[in-house]
This record gives structure tokens, C-alpha cells and sequence, in this order.
């Protein structure tokens, strides 16, 4: 049976009651009465490998050959040498799959396929390098991953897995993916990483070229369900959309996260940011609250660096549908519209710096013009 671990995230959202101005003049100052309410966020991480006990599962050794590796049964297998075949997962209990050396293609489909398991768990053996890439070209095209499995996967380790996805994405979750170690260098044709219920990240290292998305989870059916959480790991990315994607709710809880280039940095309907090292280089919106099938969308910035540089003309460094909340942390922005909002943006605590002055609130998002909340200043549109 699987371990379920809650993690409970709390953001602050806040209700304006009074605003009240000590002078009239374009330099006043004001005072602001702000009742609070809290906004709770349950995220269920399924850390199903940790209740295996791999001990009391058999353990193969095997060295691949150009034929198939078919797994039927529960167990370790620890893979080393090279196949242009691939290897197919189908069973109804764990299987741990150790790339220990090894060198994985396919000529027809994804290099690693798990058709059916209870948990599927990719280790890297410590101290290897691994290849896995998959076929341009197939006869099912719903397998769109170079690793794909359409149960819950696991990926882990300390080793190293170069992979190269030439059909669509490369690793692909029908269920939940969480990945706690590894160095991953991953080319994509579209996705990089895709869960549908849920990607959660804990550790590891991550250099990403990703034609579409490089980081994302789908459902767009379960409020409970389509959540990003990052607590650890560092990322290089580089996307032709979005850097990290959730399509209800996006966490970042720890790491360092390096956009060099996207469309969207950051997006989901929830956005909690509440520690790590961000940076942003972006072309449309470098954190973006959009929309929902349940959820107003909320920004909220709890802690954390966060350094947001955009590309000139209809971009905007932070946007939200709905609200930007910022109690704390340090977010720096270099952008002609800095902050732009459809609801309310409340600035509880932390250090907004725009364009090289900081500012004593989230600059008011006017239609074209530029945005108040002093310093020079963000531009905003509504």
C-alpha cells in the first residue's frame, strides 16, 4: 500500500477594509487597515517507494541485449550494457529498474515503457553515466514519452541520465512523478518532464532544452489533483513555452530554479512561492496566476529570492487573473510593466525592487500607463 505524506501549504490571502491618505498630493503617504484570512492548500504527495521493502523482492541482473526486456514480475533489475529495443514494464506489483551503465533506445516506441505496476522506480547507480532516447517515429502514438508509464513513477539516485526525446516528451507520467536525485540532462522534442496528477521534485540536478513546456502536470479535471511542487534540486532551463506549468497549483518550497529563456516562467491558478533562488528570463509573463476550472488565481510570494528580467513590449513580470499577495522574501523585477492584476495586490511584508528602485508597494496596474506605488517604476496594464 502506498505512503500518503500531507504537506500542508498556507498562503495569505488578505481582504483591503480601509485605505485612508494623510495628504492629498501625489507624494502622500498612506495607511492601510488589512484584515487577514488564511487560504489553505493541501497538496497529498504519494511516496509510494518508501513503503517498499525492496529486500523482499527478487533481484535480476541483466545485461541488455537488441532484444526486448520484458518485465513481468515484481522485483530489482539492475540493467547495464545496450539495447535498440527498449524495455517493457507489465505487472501488477513493484518494480525497481537500476541503470547501472546503460545505454537504452528504442526503434519503434518509448526506450522505456511501463505498460502496468503497482510503482515503477529509474534508479541512476552512483557514479554512472546513462542514455536513454526514444524512436522519431511510432505506430501508438499515446506513448509520447522517451520514458513513459502510465502508473505512478519514481525516479531516483545519484547517477547521471542523458536523455533525448525525438517523438514528443521525454519522462511522462499518466499517474504521479516525483523524482528525488539524479543529474538529468533532457532534449525534447515538446515536453521535458510531464505528470498528469502531479510532478513533485525534491532533489536533483536538471539541465533542460525543451521545444514546449519543460516541467508540468495536466489535470484540469480534480482540484486536488494537477499540482507542481518543487522543495529542492537545480534547474537550468531553457523553453519554448512554459518553464514550469500547473494547471491548478504550482509550489516552490526550495532550489534553485535558472529560466534562461521561456515564453512563462512560472504558471498555474496557485502560485506559492515560499522559499529558493529563482531567476526568470522571460518573453511574455515571468510568473503568471491563470486560469482555472475551480480556483480564482492567486500569487503568492511568501519568502525566497526571485529575479525576474523581460523581454520589451506586451510582457509583464508578475500577472495574475485574480490576486498577488507578497508577504516577504525579495523579488527584484527589470521590465516595462512590472505588476499587472485583474483582482487585488496586497504587499504585507519583503523587498520589491523594479528597475533598480525599491518600492513601498506593488505598483497599481493601469491600462498603458504607468503604475503607482513609487520609484521608477513599474508599468502595469489592466
Amino acid at each position: 500500500m502506498n505512503k500518503y505524506k500531507k504537506i500542508i501549504f498556507t498562503s495569505l490571502s488578505t481582504l483591503l477594509v480601509v485605505a485612508s491618505s494623510s495628504s492629498s498630493s501625489s507624494s502622500s503617504t498612506s495607511s492601510t487597515t488589512v484584515a487577514s484570512t488564511t487560504e489553505t492548500t493541501e497538496v497529498d504527495l504519494d511516496n509510494g517507494d518508501e513503503s517498499i521493502n525492496w529486500d523482499e523482492l527478487p533481484t535480476t541482473n541483466v545485461t541488455l541485449s537488441n532484444e526486448t526486456l520484458n518485465i513481468t514480475a515484481a522485483g530489482t533489475y539492475i540493467l547495464s550494457g545496450s539495447t535498440t529495443a527498449g524495455v517493457h514494464v507489465n505487472t501488477d506489483g513493484n518494480v525497481r529498474i537500476i541503470l547501472n551503465g546503460a545505454t537504452v533506445t528504442s526503434s519503434d516506441s518509448a526506450a522505456i515503457y511501463v505498460e502496468s505496476a503497482e510503482n515503477t522506480v529509474i534508479e541512476l547507480a552512483d557514479g554512472t553515466e546513462n542514455t536513454v532516447s526514444d524512436a522519431a517515429t511510432r505506430s501508438d502514438e499515446t506513448i509520447d514519452g522517451a520514458i513513459y508509464s502510465k502508473d505512478d513513477l519514481i525516479l531516483t539516485g545519484s547517477g547521471k541520465l542523458t536523455l533525448t526525446s525525438n517523438y514528443q516528451d521525454g519522462i511522462v507520467s499518466k499517474d504521479d512523478l516525483k523524482i528525488s536525485g539524479g543529474t538529468y540532462d533532457i532534449t525534447s522534442a515538446d515536453d521535458a518532464i510531464r505528470g498528469k496528477d502531479s510532478v513533485y521534485i525534491s532533489g536533483g540536478t536538471f539541465t533542460i532544452d525543451a521545444t514546449a513546456d519543460a516541467i508540468k502536470s495536466t489535470n484540469d479535471t480534480d482540484q486536488t489533483k494537477g499540482f507542481v511542487y518543487i522543495s529542492g534540486g537545480t534547474f537550468t532551463i531553457n523553453s519554448g513555452d512554459d518553464a514550469i506549468h500547473a494547471e491548478e497549483k504550482l509550489v516552490v518550497d526550495g532550489g534553485v530554479i535558472n529560466i534562461e529563456s521561456c515564453v512563462e516562467g512560472l504558471e498555474a491558478a496557485l502560485v506559492t512561492i515560499n522559499d529558493g533562488e529563482i531567476t526568470i528570463n522571460s518573453s511574455d509573463d515571468g510568473i503568471n496566476g491563470s486560469a482555472s476550472n475551480f480556483t480564482s488565481p492567486i500569487v503568492t510570494i511568501n519568502g525566497g529570492t526571485i529575479d525576474i528580467t523581460m523581454a520589451s513590449g506586451d510582457t509583464d513580470g508578475i500577472d495574475s487573473n485574480g490576486d498577488i499577495v507578497v508577504n516577504g522574501g525579495t523579488i527584484t523585477i527589470s521590465a516595462t510593466s512590472s505588476f499587472d492584476y485583474d483582482g487585488s495586490a496586497t504587499y504585507n511584508g519583503g523587498t520589491i525592487i523594479i528597475n533598480g528602485e525599491q518600492v513601498d508597494s506593488i505598483p497599481e496596474s493601469t491600462m498603458g500607463g504607468p503604475a503607482g506605488g513609487g520609484g521608477g517604476g513599474g508599468f502595469g496594464r489592466g
